[in-house]
């Protein structure tokens, strides 16, 4: 099974070579194949990871949302509730377990509303072929159009629409974050994009949680597009805390299954059922969410191999 596995993720490596020209300091989360991962954590892989000298973040970083082309009204409240809310809670308190050589710690602390969103309709329209080059195009211009503020501790994640087409989506990624020095000049920049799972056939790699696990056209909050937009979000998120700076200045990877995102992609551990059949294993202010398990660092310790484990929650005391 470990070969099986190990196979697939090579495939979708080389599938991904022309995303990654554009920038060596990409990091994608791969659409779920359609094979069943192994039931044990980590998908079959060692549950550790090792610590590569980068920083984390360190300062509750501010959320940032572009969302290109067409999204609802219902798709946003769901997407800004989750991340509003997010800070604080257990689920966030995964991402703490991690930390740099200067001993500072992620904080269970972010920020979001609202007024950090925005709208852009189609400027570059609806076919992205320049890839990353567009992400970054798409970041600066918001920023230089005075829509979102320059901020070296924010994270800005840009929403690609269902009717938006972009290299690689649904057959060799479903989101990715990086750093980029060329967004505003002098500064380094974290962003992500993420691509609407619902654009994905069947005949492709599946990038949307309901799906993954068993639920069809069901999903928590009865929007397919939003729901499974939020799992990957998360696990972008929590990758860019522990590693926001990957390939430039790496910190949390692993040998094995890359980064904390990675090890646990696609397993959604102890989830409930919600009236309308979906499962679900979170909520935030009525809002119920699938999200995948994240990996918790059992160990203080940034040497070798450092233990730990795939969660829906703060484990310990």
């Amino acid at each position: 099974m470990m070969k099986q596995w190990l196979g697939i993720v090579l495939i979708l490596c080389f599938a991904s070579f022309g995303l990654a020209r554009d920038n060596s300091q990409i990091h994608a989360l791969r659409p779920f194949s359609g094979v069943q991962p192994p039931s044990n954590p980590c998908n079959g892989n060692p549950c550790d990871i090792n610590y590569n000298g980068g920083p984390v973040i360190e300062k509750a970083p501010t959320i940032y949302i572009v969302y290109y082309g067409k999204w609802t009204k219902q798709d946003k409240t769901i997407i800004d509730t989750f991340f509003t809310n997010l800070g604080g809670t257990m689920m966030e308190k995964i991402n703490t377990t991690y930390s740099d050589s200067n001993n500072n710690f992620v904080q269970n602390a972010l920020k979001h509303s609202t007024t950090n969103d925005y709208q852009d309709n189609y400027s570059l329209g609806k076919n992205l072929s320049a890839g990353d080059s567009d992400i970054h195009t798409i970041v600066r211009k918001a920023i230089k159009g005075g829509h979102l503020p320059t901020d070296t501790n924010g994270i800005y994640f840009v929403l690609t629409a269902k009717d938006v087409s972009f290299p690689g989506m649904c057959g060799s990624l479903c989101g990715y974050h990086s750093p980029a020095t060329d967004i505003v000049s002098g500064d380094v920049i974290w962003y992500s994009m993420v691509g609407n799972p619902a654009q994905c056939t069947p005949s492709q790699g599946q990038c949307e949680a309901s799906k993954v696990i068993g639920d069809g056209d069901k999903s928590p909050n009865n929007d397919a597009a939003a729901d499974g937009t939020v799992n990957i979000m998360w696990h972008e998120f929590s990758e860019s805390s522990s590693d926001p700076e990957v390939n430039m200045r790496t910190a949390w990877a692993g040998n094995f299954c890359g980064e904390s995102g990675d090890c646990c992609a696609w397993l959604f551990g102890n989830t409930k059922i919600d009236s309308n059949g979906a499962h679900y294993n979170e909520q935030f202010k009525g809002h119920k969410y699938l999200t995948q398990v994240m990996l918790e660092l059992t160990s203080k310790s940034r040497k070798g191999n450092v233990p730990a484990e795939c969660v829906n929650t703060y484990q310990k005391p």
